[in-house]
């Protein structure tokens, strides 16, 4: 099975306006509402492709129910903690005239220790999967060890962790040496302490981080694509020209079309390629809807791959 976690799942409301007005009502089209967070956004993306594909969250109220719902109309598997604390909100606000969103992201509810444990058991007991995605933020009450501690879980065994996460969560994760990890320029910066100005620079950080023991490296670089260092080599995986309309969610279906295509026996090379095959046809939607499948296909014929 692929098995994708999001600790800190929420509910999406996306806003179209042409220009945010200060201290005055603007008045929007009906938003567009999703499933959210990192770990959910993945397995939206794997659920397009595999049916063996499950999601592992916790939720809670009335939000909770909301997510679950969306969850299920678009065929996504989901394994669910149920929460005493409210499942989070966040907002995303689209100025067109200025080509810019705004993203409000809640922290979201702590869980308890039981509802922490349940879902650790579900993830490291109850699952065996060959391909695990640990995605996204945690909520409060979870320390920055906790993917960390999903890792050591399973080191020793066939399954593949893939993490894409941000500071001590992300940093603590790499200690124990994951299969594979995916920051964006920004969050690699973070992890190495040291800024990127080249691509060179992000090759260097890349082979820093495989010092860990991670085997791969992708860097996701928006518009140009992204950059992988692996024991198969490094090279840059660069997608066509393509009209964007939205980036929330790029980056996660880059996570999710790689994990996809790993599980399905392809290399690196060709499961990075899926993956940004994946998050380029995410930015051709509007709001949160993800990459269509068949666009998929049309924009990885046109994606290029060099080795450098």
């Amino acid at each position: 099975m692929l098995l994708s976690v999001c600790p800190n799942p929420c509910l999406d409301v996306y806003y179209y306006t042409d220009v945010l007005k200060e201290d005055d009502t603007n008045r929007v089209e009906n938003p567009l509402i999703s499933p959210g967070g990192k770990g959910v956004n993945a397995a939206r993306v794997v659920s397009r492709f595999s049916e063996n594909s499950y999601l592992a969250l916790p939720l809670g109220g009335c939000i909770g129910r909301c997510v679950k719902e969306l969850l299920e109309s678009e065929g996504v598997t989901s394994i669910i903690v149920e929460t005493k604390g409210k499942t989070r909100v966040n907002t995303i606000l689209e100025q067109r005239a200025k080509g810019k969103h705004i993203l409000i992201a809640s922290r979201g509810a702590p869980l308890s220790e039981e509802e922490r444990k349940k879902l650790k058991s579900i993830v490291c007991k109850s699952c065996s999967p060959k391909v695990l995605i640990l995605g996204g933020s945690v909520p409060p009450s979870l320390p920055d060890t906790f993917y960390g501690e999903i890792v050591e879980e399973f080191r020793g065994s066939k399954t593949k962790v893939i993490v894409d996460a941000d500071g001590e969560l992300l940093r603590k994760a790499v200690e124990k040496a994951p299969f594979a990890v995916k920051p964006n320029k920004y969050e690699l910066e973070r992890l190495v302490g040291f800024p990127l100005f080249s691509i060179d620079d992000v090759v260097k950080a890349s082979k820093k981080v495989m010092e860990f023991g991670v085997e791969v490296v992708i860097v996701s670089l928006g518009e140009h694509g992204a950059l992988c260092a692996s024991r198969e080599g490094i090279f840059r995986v660069i997608p066509p020209k393509v009209e964007v309309k939205n980036t929330v969610g790029a980056g996660d279906s880059l996570v999710g079309g790689f994990a996809y295509s790993i599980y399905s026996g392809k290399s690196v090379v060709d499961s990075v390629k899926f993956g940004v095959a994946c998050g380029t046809a995410t930015v051709m939607e509007e709001g949160t809807k993800l990459c269509n499948p068949k666009r998929v296909l049309e924009v990885l014929n046109r994606t290029k791959v060099e080795r450098i």
